[in-house]
């Protein structure tokens, strides 16, 4: 499996470890505010430096005294099924694994061997339509079972919404927190309107005021979900 990019050291991708951040390339949604479209699509492919297993292994067998933890993010991490045996070979090296995902993919989820899981949930799920999703299955279904099996289980995992004007509103949070009630943390993401965007025209939206991000924060809270804001 070839990796699409390396942040080689990283104090936020991965809370309370330094780590290095891998990406995989390709995605099975096409989110308007994605700010990393180079991943996505794939005429972009041959355009970005790529990096093999193995140099990947050699780069953390140097820095196992430096490092504590490997973030994969992406593009979407679990579209790969060879990600299973990928965490496994950088387990043994003695690094915690964490891997952002968009939770599509439920079967996957339940056989990696996993640390700490970011799952990020677009919207309230009837308006998943939005996200121009690549796959012959019911989409609500996949992100219920993810939702559920993380919300249930013993991993580190937090969820996690980009707050995009278009998409997102107050009722949808309401319906989130229904969704992913009993969740431990869920944390938001404020939306910016950067050059680098899937879709050209989000980079004319305007995001939320700091006052309408603060009461969403509010609310997650008052549902009993820790909850921490950061920009995008």
């Amino acid at each position: 499996m070839d990796f699409y990019g390396l942040q080689k050291v990283t104090l936020l991708d991965y809370p309370n470890e330094i780590a290095v951040t891998l990406f995989t390339f390709g995605c099975n949604m096409r989110c308007p505010f994605c700010h990393n479209p180079e991943l996505v699509i794939s005429e972009n492919k041959n355009n970005q430096k790529k990096y093999s297993l193995d140099e990947i292994i050699s780069f953390l067998k140097k820095r196992k005294n430096k490092l504590t933890g490997v973030c994969i993010s992406g593009g979407e991490p679990l579209i790969h099924e060879e990600i299973v045996d990928v965490i496994t070979e950088i387990k043994k090296l003695g690094f915690k694994v964490k891997v952002d995902t968009n939770g599509t993919n439920p079967l996957l989820l339940k056989k990696i061997d996993i640390d700490y899981v970011a799952m990020d949930i677009k919207t309230s799920l009837n308006k998943y339509g939005l996200m121009n999703f690549i796959g012959s299955s019911d989409i609500k279904e996949l992100l219920t079972e993810s939702i559920d099996f993380l919300i249930n289980s013993n991993i580190n995992y937090e969820f996690r919404t980009t707050i995009f004007p278009e998409i997102f509103s107050i009722n949808d949070l309401t319906e989130i927190l229904k969704t992913i009630k009993g969740a431990r943390k869920y944390n938001i993401i404020q939306f910016r309107p950067i050059k680098k965007l899937l879709d050209k025209n989000a980079k004319g939206v305007i995001p939320y005021s700091d006052e309408v991000i603060n009461s969403m924060r509010q609310i997650i809270l008052d549902n009993g979900i820790e909850t921490n804001y950061s920009d995008i």
